[in-house]
């Protein structure tokens, strides 16, 4: 069968597939979704999502410490580490030096969620981390492009909206913006993360094989993503 793509396509039309891919699969048509914007979201459903919450939040660090790690050149390096640094709350300070905030964790942003929906660090739902996985895997096959195209473009370059989204859903719901501080910080974190790994694909999907990789590998994110607020379900618009 002839290739989607016959020659690569060019920088601004690739970039376009990239973004369409990422946002095939609205946050907007979950299940969690509706749940929450009707109020009608369950006490255990919204803890069962804290746990995953948390527990992706930890294993993300380790995955973009894993990404850095095989990076195929210094700068992508660099990039993915200035990504880890503010997931880790290590930040640059010009008269300081580096400065840690351990408060400022992500995860440590994600468990302050969890305690406020009732659950602790004890109940981790690794189990439940499908939508992470998949990109881990494609990163162990020595798949680098695929792994962030999946992990940092069909998620999270989405995820700045989507945590938006949250947020409003979630103070509507009663909760406070200080135990929201997870998605609040994410609205502008992943929207910046997200272009810088939209950068990395783009200067280093030459061919046009690599390319249609890419897209699909991010459209595969996404879709992951969006199962694991739908609860599962392998059915788009699901009632």
């Amino acid at each position: 069968m002839p290739s989607i793509i016959d020659a690569p396509l060019g920088r601004g039309a690739f970039e376009a597939a990239l973004r369409a891919a990422g946002e095939a699969w609205p946050f907007e048509e979950t299940r969690f979704h509706r749940l929450l914007a009707s109020g009608r979201c369950p006490d255990a459903i919204l803890l069962r999502y804290a746990r995953a919450t948390y527990a992706g939040a930890k294993l993300f660090c380790a995955t973009l410490a894993d990404l850095a790690d095989k990076a195929p050149d210094a700068a992508a390096r660099l990039v993915l580490i200035e990504n880890l640094m503010e997931e880790e709350g290590i930040f640059l300070r010009a008269e300081m030096g580096l400065v840690v905030r351990p408060e400022r964790r992500h995860p440590a942003l994600a468990l302050r969620f969890l305690k406020a929906c009732g659950g602790d660090r004890g109940a981790d739902d690794c189990g439940r981390l499908h939508a992470i996985g998949p990109g881990r895997q494609l990163l162990a096959q020595g798949r680098w492009l695929d792994a962030v195209s999946f992990l940092l473009i069909g998620q999270e370059l989405t995820f700045s909206h989507v945590s938006a989204c949250l947020f409003d859903l979630l103070r509507r719901r009663g909760m406070s913006g200080r135990d929201l501080a997870f998605f609040a910080v994410h609205v502008e974190a992943d929207c910046a993360h997200g272009r810088q790994a939209l950068d990395l694909v783009l200067d280093r999907a030459r061919t046009a094989d690599a390319q249609r990789s890419c897209i699909q590998a991010a459209g595969e994110g996404a879709r992951h993503w969006f199962e694991m607020h739908n609860s599962g379900a392998s059915a788009r618009r699901a009632a």
